[in-house]
């Protein structure tokens, strides 16, 4: 669901320092609520649906209800991190008073983010005073707690959106055209271009910017062109009515379609229909008479 960071509130359930013990494994026990991982120091590899991917110094892990997780520190260069568990949900107040809570399934964050020299500073010092001063049971070190949490929040989805995520060109563009494919299939579904973006592990806002830099225009803007170019061929090339051509290339209604239509197309589809089908006019067969002589 989408949710305001301002109208976020959260419960502080754990948080907990993992030493940094040479190999270590673990699984991840709590699936039912958020979590986050901050390593310090250390290599090593996480596993989940995802695959195997390989984790160091500066990263952020965040863990979505439900899913599952295999930890595996490094012999070498073992991982030290803090781990911080929790559970949020979207608090609105408007004129009546106060609603119903609504719980957050998943943050618009990615599985992992490698973190740039000046956010490390700032975020890896947020989750080292909530490590110090967690204390299960003392509402007021529980509050204080919470108050970090408000505060790394933010931090996380600026880093997000800003695109201080290292991934590999490679996995950048592969992502990309698994996005591109399911608009060029799906172009007839009500397709909610945020909700794919999330299913990417990527933030909208950086995948938008990388799809733009990539095909020239934004996923949404492309969906439209898309719409437009199957329904200008449905027009000329067959009989079919404008409300099923409407829903057939993704539209919920014929007044939606038609507006859409006439916004890049200058004309209605009705209109646009009738002059395809006009006949051109034939080239003129008529010569001169010769000059008498």
């Amino acid at each position: 669901m989408g949710y305001e960071l301002g109208n976020l509130a959260a419960h502080i359930h754990w948080v907990l320092a993992k030493p940094a013990v040479p190999g270590w494994e673990d699984i991840r026990q709590n699936v039912s609520g958020h979590t986050f991982y901050y390593i310090y120091s250390g290599k090593g590899v996480f596993r989940c649906e995802e695959g195997d991917r390989e984790v160091e110094a500066g990263t952020v892990v965040y863990l979505w209800p439900g899913l599952p997780l295999y930890m595996k520190s490094s012999e070498a260069y073992p991982l030290r991190m803090t781990m911080l568990l929790f559970d949020c949900a979207s608090l609105r107040r408007s004129v009546e008073g106060w609603e119903v809570p609504e719980p957050i399934s998943r943050l618009r964050l990615p599985f992992l983010m490698t973190l740039q020299s000046e956010r490390i500073r700032r975020i890896g010092a947020l989750f080292r005073e909530a490590e110090r001063g967690w204390v299960p049971g003392d509402p007021v070190r529980e509050a204080r707690v919470k108050s970090l949490w408000y505060r790394l929040l933010p931090e996380l989805h600026e880093a997000a959106e800003e695109g201080d995520i290292k991934r590999s060109e490679q996995d950048m563009a592969a992502t990309l055209r698994r996005f591109k494919e399911q608009l060029d299939t799906g172009f007839a579904a009500e397709l909610r271009i945020t909700e794919l973006c999330e299913q990417t592990g990527f933030s909208p806002v950086y995948l938008r910017r990388a799809f733009a830099a990539q095909y020239g225009c934004s996923p949404k803007e492309y969906l439209g062109q898309l719409r437009n170019e199957h329904a200008v061929r449905r027009l000329r090339f067959t009989g079919d009515p404008v409300g099923d051509i409407a829903r057939a290339c993704g539209y919920s209604d014929v007044y939606q379609f038609s507006k859409a239509f006439k916004k890049r197309n200058g004309v209605s589809p009705t209109d646009y229909r009738l002059r395809a089908e006009e006949p051109r006019p034939a080239a003129s067969t008529q010569t001169s008479a010769a000059p008498s002589s």
